[in-house]
């Protein structure tokens, strides 16, 4: 933790202290945060009616999910990109914020057929399941195809040389003010190596099992 405290730019430990950090105001992420309560009481029913297939710890945490609610509501993005998808927890909330924006899609990416049992069906949603041995390829002609993304949200493969790699690729296709965020960046230097490389001072929020962070593009 004392190397992430001298490569980053800030700690947060809330989600509202981690978007206040990447550029929006204390009223303006009130505002949001104050209708996740509704969208985590819709997820919260959303389990008890599905029979999932992941580890409930295979989820987004808590202040993860609502920071990544108010992201979406406040950046107000066209297209949004996630890799990982499990049940669809992450999936559910950025949906949730995308319908009340209006506008928007979400991509995931995954390779297993079974994920995405909280979500099910939703217009805005286009989810993606490659072969393990494709799951590369498969996305970076993704990229090619959306062309521009607002808001990346990682969360698959956290090995180093995966993690490095799929930055890469989708940091390339980030317009100028979107969001590029990651899950379990404490799981390798990855995420503070491309920003390093790339000249970015991340924002960091400390969940309760999990580290995430986040830059402006």
């Amino acid at each position: 933790m004392a190397d992430f405290g001298g490569r980053s730019g800030s700690l947060a430990t809330t989600a509202a202290a981690f978007v206040q950090t990447l550029g929006w105001s204390m009223p303006q992420v009130s505002e949001v945060l104050d209708e996740y309560q509704e969208v985590e009481s819709r997820l919260n029913d959303r389990y008890k009616e599905c029979a999932l297939e992941f580890p409930v710890t295979h989820g987004v945490e808590a202040e993860t999910g609502a920071f990544l609610y108010a992201i979406a509501r406040l950046l107000k993005p066209k297209t949004v990109v996630e890799t990982g998808v499990a049940d669809g927890r992450s999936s559910f909330v950025i949906l949730s914020a995308l319908e009340r924006n209006g506008s928007g899609a979400l991509y995931s990416f995954d390779i297993r057929p079974q994920v995405g049992k909280l979500v099910g069906h939703h217009p805005q949603w286009h989810l993606q399941i490659s072969k393990p041995q494709e799951a590369l390829s498969s996305f970076v002609r993704a990229l090619r195809r959306l062309g521009a993304i607002d808001l990346f949200f990682h969360d698959s493969d956290h090995r180093y040389l995966s993690q490095l790699i799929e930055y890469e690729q989708a940091w390339r296709c980030m317009t100028p003010g979107s969001v590029f965020a990651s899950d379990d960046v404490d799981d390798s230097r990855a995420f503070l190596d491309f920003c390093d490389r790339n000249g970015t001072t991340p924002s960091l929020l400390l969940d309760r099992r999990k580290v995430i962070g986040a830059v402006r593009r």
